[in-house]
């Protein structure tokens, strides 16, 4: 009897995972507790957790928009990655044809080609292939080849979407951060509400509890 009392217990005690869940959980618990007035709690109000609930939504809506925004430029970077490996390729064949192929290497290093394993290549890592992009347009311009089609204008173009795109995704980084640390903050004071709700509705109704459970909104086994 005591195992099947405290299998209940956790069976209605826990609250859901996902965060699209606490909101739902959240809004359900906040309308009905304006029902039971004498039901309180010395820490938190009904007015509080209500605005918490809707701060955690707003807050959630507004990191999954901004979260989209950062695949948008995630993918304009890759896009531009392929064409600097593109650009990269070119200069090499200029190099080639104008030093030789044994001595088009030595020139590698002032347009940042450095080897990586056994390949000679641009720095993968976005921070240093931006900061690699100026010393190959001055380069491009002391070897003489500003008008080929992987000459001046390309590298000035690309190094100007490339670090606006930069400045972009670190500032979507930055915000996406500081949403998530504060829907965090207000998920935990959620889930620690609704613990106590639980609690204040098993002291007060021990013999309809697990009914009164359901229509708040604690039914794990959706979650």
């Amino acid at each position: 009897m005591g195992a099947d009392l405290v299998k209940t217990i956790r069976h209605s005690g826990n609250n859901p995972v996902k965060d699209s869940d606490i909101s739902t959980l959240g809004q359900s618990t906040a309308a009905q507790w304006k029902n039971y007035p004498s039901l309180t709690l010395a820490w938190i109000t009904q007015a509080e957790h209500e605005a918490n609930v809707q701060a955690f939504s707003s807050t959630l809506s507004e990191r999954m928009n901004t979260g989209g925004g950062r695949k948008e430029v995630s993918g304009k970077l890759s896009a531009l990655d392929d064409d600097i490996d593109k650009g990269i390729s070119g200069i090499k064949n200029y190099l080639t044809y104008k030093y030789g192929k044994s001595a088009a290497p030595t020139y590698y290093p002032q347009f940042g080609i450095e080897r990586d394993g056994r390949a000679l290549i641009l720095s993968r890592d976005r921070n240093k292939r931006a900061a690699a992009l100026p010393l190959i347009i001055q380069a491009v311009a002391t070897h003489g080849i500003t008008d080929e089609a992987y000459g001046q204008q390309f590298w000035q173009t690309t190094y100007d979407n490339y670090l606006e795109l930069m400045q972009q995704a670190s500032s979507i980084d930055g915000t996406v951060s500081v949403k998530v640390g504060s829907k965090n903050e207000i998920r935990k004071t959620i889930k620690k509400t609704h613990v106590a709700i639980i609690n204040l509705l098993k002291a007060n109704y021990p013999d309809t509890y697990a009914t009164l459970l359901r229509e708040w909104g604690f039914q794990k086994e959706k979650y």
